[in-house]
């Protein structure tokens, strides 16, 4: 009788889910509702798996928002990792981040400061215990605020994140790789 494999490689999951038990710390904050230059106000969600920045006023923004009050998106206020957490009394939003989820403006936010979580990696192959960098300008692959494994991605410019580093170097075929990050950096 022939035997038969479903398959060789399983999918690393989704995006922002905390991946390994361990010491990790997750702080939650408000999403903040930016304005614009005329004082309108803008939505912008932060989806799973996402970087953050910090604000003045105790909330966190998508790494690459920009508006009235929103951090500078630079490594000084890298905040962590948005990650999803299960919380029955609330429903996240999907907007256009329909895949796998988002927090919307005005409401908690949680995020992996120090831990094990899963990331979208859009450019470059990591490595176990390689270095991780984040991008602040965008180039034609990866946007602002996307993780990467080069420090020089196409024709962009990143930073690397000192306190992170790939867990395993494995990436799934959705570009899903596990990053831990191994101190608390710029709460």
């Amino acid at each position: 009788m022939p035997g038969a494999a479903i398959g060789i490689n399983l999918s690393l999951g989704y995006a922002g889910k905390v991946s390994r038990n361990g010491i990790n710390k997750i702080t939650a904050r408000m999403v903040k509702s930016i304005l614009d230059g005329n004082g309108a106000e803008t939505m912008v969600a932060i989806p799973f798996g996402k970087a953050v920045v910090t604000n003045t006023d105790n909330t966190y923004s998508l790494f690459s928002a920009s508006g009235v009050g929103v951090s500078a998106a630079t490594y000084a206020n890298f905040g962590g990792i948005a990650v999803s957490e299960v919380k029955q009394s609330m429903t996240y939003g999907f907007g256009p981040n329909v895949s796998s989820g988002q927090y919307e403006p005005n409401s908690p936010c949680d995020v992996l400061q120090t831990g094990t979580t899963t990331v979208f990696c859009t450019e470059g192959t990591p490595t176990a215990n390689g270095l991780v960098y984040l991008v602040t300008v965008a180039g034609s692959v990866a946007a602002v605020g996307d993780f990467v494994a080069t420090a020089t991605p196409d024709s962009g410019t990143a930073v690397q994140v000192v306190n992170a580093r790939w867990v395993s170097g494995k990436k799934d075929p959705s570009g899903i790789t596990e990053i831990v990050l191994l101190t608390q950096a710029n709460a």
